[in-house]
């Protein structure tokens, strides 16, 4: 083997069983990558100093950790059957990655310089309480630990620790000091755990962006921090009231409550409805609409409300169980198509809201799409202009084709009742402006996406739709020549 040999790598190697020892001396070696070697039994020890980076995953016979340099910072042994990590290893770490390691059931005495540590799909049944003094710590995923039961209580701030990821463990609940103390996380993954409830102090989490819930049998969520960005509580079967300030226009994803069929959905709704009005409201109305709300405990949702704010991503969307229209959206239709008469004033357009009642799929001979857990529905639409007064023959005229965005439905295929998803835009306003006094007819499509690939022989199919609803949102202060200088 070559001398000078600084990077090897070994992949899908099935007839390796095992690799030769003459490694053990290239002393200029700096990284060794082997993975899918499935027979691969074997590895020679590793004396070079400049051995910083080994990785061998999916080698279902490595049994045991190999000997390496204690300058190493990065190893990983996914996929292996190691049942221990000797401490000896561990020394200078930054990385260890140990995901699908199914035989390993201690957690590894690890040193304070380590940064990332995935112990995914393992089998560790606890946490020790001495992970808050791993200072450096940016990352701890414990995905897929069914045999952890418990979280430690964590009583020293992590100041590095942003991404926790606890989902499909036997994790039931959270020690309060323990939520007080990860002053930094950024990402929590509860998904799939029998957690009930989340504490209170959740809210102090400031920097908190991402939270993870669908799959838990939580019944009710306390107030969440306004720094969050994404929200999912799909398949929460349990889950009955959203007591939260929820920022619904701050989250990219909106709000996806499928299959959530115990949850009061009209203060969602209503809240839904808020948000749009109030990024028009003058300084004035805002504070006598604060403190009505305030005053009236307005169905038990407190909100975060900004005078004037806008819709920081343009579009709030939401899904919850249900059948019925709310009664804000004026134009209703049944079916999948809906007709509606454009006003007047359209160059005050604001933005535009649809309401989609979604029946339950169909498993039949005629739905031509496969599922799987990863399947979800992209709805779009095309719209129709009539030319008002009989002009151009009566003939329609086509705006605009395939206008997508309106609803994705990762969970429809488990659904057994209703759903409707609403969905506010602020972008189509501007084809419609100058259609004033037009008749436009929406067209609702939707189209099986798996992996990001549509499945199935159609490219799009009428969505299966029970009736939709449109909501026009008007701005009245907005001035009229404003829509000749944009169009």
């Amino acid at each position: 083997m070559a001398k000078n040999l600084v990077s090897l790598s070994l992949e899908d190697c099935p007839s390796l069983t095992e690799v030769p020892s003459s490694l053990q001396y290239l002393d200029k070696l700096e990284e060794v990558r082997l993975r899918s070697c499935y027979n691969l039994r074997s590895f020679p020890m590793l004396y070079s100093k400049v051995l910083k980076f080994l990785s061998i995953s999916r080698c279902l016979d490595v049994t045991t950790c190999p000997t390496i340099s204690q300058n190493m910072l990065w190893l990983q042994l996914e996929q292996t059957s190691i049942k221990e990590v000797p401490q000896s290893v561990t020394g200078k770490l930054e990385f260890l990655l140990l995901n699908g390691c199914s035989k390993l059931t201690k957690f590894p005495e690890i040193s304070g310089d380590i940064t990332r540590l995935c112990l995914g799909g393992t089998a560790i049944k606890e946490v020790p309480s001495s992970i808050q003094f791993l200072t450096r710590l940016y990352e701890l995923h414990m995905s897929g630990c069914s045999k952890l039961e418990s979280f430690p209580e964590i009583t020293v701030p992590m100041k590095s620790l942003q991404h926790l990821n606890l989902s499909k463990t036997g994790i039931k609940e959270i020690p309060l000091i323990s939520f007080k103390h990860m002053i930094s996380l950024r990402y929590l993954y509860l998904d799939g755990t029998p957690i009930k409830e989340l504490p209170l102090s959740i809210k102090d989490m400031v920097h908190l962006e991402e939270l993870t819930l669908h799959g838990t049998p939580i019944k009710a969520l306390p107030e969440l921090p306004s720094s969050l960005r994404k929200l999912t509580t799909h398949d929460c079967a349990s889950l009955e009231t959203v007591t939260s300030s929820i920022n619904i226009g701050r989250l990219e994803l909106g709000l996806d409550f499928t299959n959530c069929v115990k949850l009061d959905q009209k203060p969602l709704v209503a809240a839904m409805h808020l948000e749009i009005q109030v990024s028009l409201l003058t300084p004035l109305s805002f504070f006598l609409l604060s403190f009505l709300l305030a005053s009236s405990h307005f169905r038990n949702v407190t909100f975060v409300l900004q005078s004037g704010k806008q819709i920081p991503h343009g579009r709030i969307q939401m899904v919850l169980p249900g059948s019925e229209i709310p009664e804000w959206f004026g134009d209703k239709g049944i079916g999948s198509s809906v007709t509606i008469q454009l006003p007047s004033n359209c160059h005050q357009l604001k933005g535009i809201a649809f309401c989609l009642v979604f029946l339950p799929p169909r498993h039949s001979h005629d739905m031509p799409y496969e599922f799987d857990d990863r399947s979800y529905v992209h709805v779009n639409f095309d719209y129709h202009v009539k030319s008002k007064n009989g002009e151009n023959d009566g003939d329609d005229e086509v705006v605009l084709a395939s206008q997508g965005g309106l609803a994705v439905l990762g969970a429809w295929k488990t659904c057994d009742s209703d759903h409707m998803s609403l969905h506010y835009s602020l972008g189509l306003v501007y084809f419609l402006r100058k259609y004033s006094g037009n008749e436009v007819t929406f067209k609702f499509y939707h189209s099986i996406h798996n992996h990001g690939r549509k499945v199935g022989h159609e490219i799009r199919r009428p969505s299966e739709l029970k009736s939709c609803g449109v909501y026009l949102h008007f701005d009245e202060n907005r001035p009229a020549d404003k829509s000749s200088e944009e169009n």
